[in-house]
């Protein structure tokens, strides 16, 4: 290497110094030696240390490493939507429940606590995600749980809403439960598809959101395949939601298949569904009788 205000670099047409826009301070170029021959990269200035520029450079980089992390996301969420897309078939949301969003959600005082803690759910999603070298995102899910009609798949498609159309966008899965393994049987025929595909796809969505546990049929296949798929997320620590009509232990009785009579599958569910999500309780009158 040789700096372009040595003499020795005189005969090899050193780049005149640029001068730096804060101090005024000449900055010296590096050049490299090659074959007798000295090269001068176009970037080789060094880089001014007076506070000024140091921090000029600080704010730069931080601004394109953050550029660099939306892109990233931004290109990780677009892989995931057509995974989902293919295996799948959509995000499992239908035109109901692409409507509900906070925006049409009524707030009442029984679910104005519900309302904000749904709210702040979506706005720091980013930080309820496990990450590289961070701690433990804790509970990270929520478990939403009260009688019909009170608002649960509303406010849990609000989040899914928000984080889909956020910028980047948010891959998420949210359907009922009863769609979830319907899809699952389904797509278990679809040629270069196999089981690992899809239990791989609910497994790792950045938020997977159930909706009404414990309507579908309590048999060892579904009980089986929804702990598979909520331990999966579980050793990951992958954001879940759920919304229930029902109590964990009432959940337990309705997931335990009636052919065994064995709750240990359930139990076991449940269990890590109430290590991984935070609880919130609906209440009030249904609004489907008003």
């Amino acid at each position: 290497m040789i700096w372009s205000n040595d003499p020795a670099a005189a005969p090899y047409n050193p780049p005149a110094p640029v001068i730096c826009e804060y101090c005024g301070a000449e900055r010296y170029h590096k050049g490299i030696n090659l074959f007798g021959r000295v090269l001068w990269p176009p970037y080789g200035a060094e880089r001014c240390t007076c506070p000024e520029a140091v921090a000029a450079y600080e704010k730069e980089k931080a601004e394109r490493e953050a550029r660099e992390a939306a892109e990233k996301a931004a290109a990780e969420a677009e892989r995931m939507r057509k995974r989902i897309q293919r295996i799948v078939g959509d995000s499992g949301m239908g035109e109901r429940f692409l409507r509900r969003t906070f925006a049409t959600f009524e707030v009442t005082e029984e679910n104005r606590a519900a309302q904000r803690a749904a709210k702040s759910y979506a706005d720091n999603f980013d930080a309820l995600l496990p990450h590289p070298g961070a701690p433990e995102p804790g509970k990270n899910g929520l478990f939403i749980a009260g009688p019909k009609g009170t608002g649960k798949t509303h406010l849990a498609a609000a989040i899914a809403n928000q984080l889909m159309h956020g910028d980047p966008p948010t891959a998420v899965i949210c359907m009922t439960m009863i769609d979830l393994l319907e899809r699952i049987r389904r797509t278990f025929g679809k040629g270069g598809v196999d089981e690992a595909d899809v239990l791989t796809i609910y497994k790792t969505v950045p938020l997977l959101i159930i909706d009404d546990m414990g309507k579908e049929p309590a048999t060892e296949w579904a009980v089986s395949t929804v702990y598979n798929i909520i331990n999966g997320r579980y050793e990951a620590y992958l954001p879940t939601i759920i919304t229930t009509n029902y109590d964990t232990q009432a959940l337990i009785q309705r997931m335990t298949p009636s052919t065994t009579g064995d709750p240990t599958t359930a139990e076991a569910t449940i269990d890590r569904l109430m290590e991984m999500c935070r609880g919130i309780v609906m209440d009030g009158q249904s609004w489907r009788s008003r």
